[in-house]
């Protein structure tokens, strides 16, 4: 090989020098008001700005004074609840306890305002020094949810009655003081409980309460409240009992689709209420009003039931500004609809949820809807969604009610719980008599019934599939 070519590859072979580095400018970010700083950490979790503590002295304490939102179940890896299932006792677990020890050293070393806590891997008697800090500095949104798989509660301490930033409050396997003084929690506006007793005249005591939810409680309960405006309640405990009694501003009652035979729901004075539902037939006693629908205590366990309608005395005669009614139709109960409808002469906006099934067991008497007349609700009614709709005798004889005696009706929906087909259609529009609609603006749709469907979507927090 040449000396030239042997010259050539050295050449080639020879890297150019490194570029020395340039120096780091100046840290701009840093010398941005605190003010600016606490508004950049706000907005990322928490546990990721008091990591910013490592980047220098001026962001060690920076992240303390953020106003706080602990979740401290987002420092439980796996969603980890760890118990023996043969003695059902809670074992040692290394994770949550770092968990813990992450959690509480987060909490007692910010020193800013709370914005929110949630508490669910802590025993009730860890609990307590959080929640006395928490008032102490302000919380607006409490959750408290005792990790000790529902053998022991956490008693609320008493400052918590008192706080008058509370503006949301969060309980489960929790119990409130058995002393009340006659106003509390005078800011909450939201209070949700699950499996939490409620004390008698808690809610009137509470001036500034707007939304309540209870789940899993099977006392009585009676509502008496001047400014409660939505209710959601969960049925589904046996023997469940609800009686709004006094509620001159409530305008939403959500009840949960699936009830039992002993269940009852009473609404007694609402005069506000615009959205109720689900009503289900399904029940031991509805009271809408004056009018009381009774299940026959013989026909518990014998089908199909009987029903006793009666008037009793009270405040209100008929619920005369709810404008939107869902209601759950449970199979054989067809027969009680005319009567639930009567309560609602405004009615605008009606939501039918069918039983599941074929639709072939119906015990509705032939002409039954022809015999009641035009209803005073068909005056206002505007729209109607029908849930599982089959296509037999019961919802065509229904809605070809609706449809010749709805004068101002615009739209029915039917979600079908079968394949739609073409002749399908054709063929209940001709049973329906859409031809002798009352309404000229009516359109009558078909969809095929999902649990994605949005049509549903006001109620389908309360749908238990």
């Amino acid at each position: 090989m040449s000396s030239q070519s042997v010259h050539k590859k050295r050449k080639r072979e020879t890297k150019p020098p490194p570029v020395p580095a340039q120096p780091d400018g100046p840290d701009l970010i840093s010398q941005l008001p605190d003010w600016i700083l606490h508004s950049i950490l706000s907005l990322v979790p928490v546990k990721d700005a008091a990591r910013t503590s490592v980047l220098s002295s001026r962001w060690r304490h920076l992240w303390k004074d953020v106003p706080l939102r602990l979740d401290d179940d987002s420092f439980n890896p796996n969603n980890r609840r760890p118990y023996d299932d043969r003695y059902y006792h809670v074992v040692s677990d290394p994770w949550l306890d770092w968990s813990r020890k992450v959690v509480s050293s987060i909490f007692y070393s910010h020193h800013g305002p709370i914005e929110s806590l949630r508490l669910s891997l802590f025993y009730p008697f860890k609990m307590d020094r959080f929640v006395e800090t928490a008032v102490q500095r302000g919380i607006r949104e409490l959750n408290l949810v005792p990790f000790d798989f529902g053998r022991d509660t956490f008693k609320l301490p008493l400052s918590l009655l008192f706080c008058n930033t509370l503006h949301q409050l969060s309980l489960r396997r929790c119990t409130f003081p058995q002393a009340l003084l006659p106003s509390i929690f005078p800011k909450l506006r939201e209070l949700r409980l699950d499996s939490v007793p409620l004390p008698d005249d808690l809610l009137s005591r509470c001036g500034s309460l707007e939304t309540l939810q209870i789940s899993n409680y099977c006392q009585p309960i009676s509502i008496t409240s001047q400014s409660l405006r939505k209710i959601v309640y969960d049925l589904v405990s046996s023997r469940a009992e609800l009686i709004i009694k006094d509620a001159p501003n409530l305008e939403s009652l959500m009840l949960a689709n699936e009830v039992t035979i002993h269940s009852k729901v009473k609404v007694l004075d609402a005069p506000k209420l615009q959205r109720l539902g689900f009503i289900n037939a399904n029940v031991g006693a509805i009271q809408l009003g004056r009018t009381l629908i009774e299940r026959h205590e013989e026909s518990l366990i014998s089908l199909p039931p009987t029903f006793l309608v009666n008037e009793t005395p009270c405040r209100m005669n008929l619920l005369s500004s709810v404008k939107t009614l869902a209601i759950k139709m449970e199979r054989y109960f067809e027969m009680t609809l005319p009567t639930i409808l009567k309560c609602f002469p405004c009615l605008e906006n009606l939501d039918i949820m069918k039983y599941e099934g074929n639709g072939d067991d119906c015990y509705l008497n032939k002409g039954m809807w022809e015999e009641e007349g035009s209803l005073s609700f068909l005056d206002h009614l505007k729209t109607v969604i029908v849930k599982g709709f089959w296509g037999d005798q019961c919802d065509v004889e229904l809605l070809r009610y609706l449809v010749v005696h709805g004068k101002v009706l615009q739209a029915i929906t039917l979600l079908c719980s079968k394949h739609i087909t073409k002749k399908f259609v054709d063929i209940k529009k001709r049973q329906i008599c859409i031809e002798n609609r009352a309404s000229s603006n009516l359109a009558l749709v078909f969809f095929r019934d999902t649990k994605e469907n949005v049509h549903f979507s006001l109620w389908n927090d309360m749908i238990y599939y």
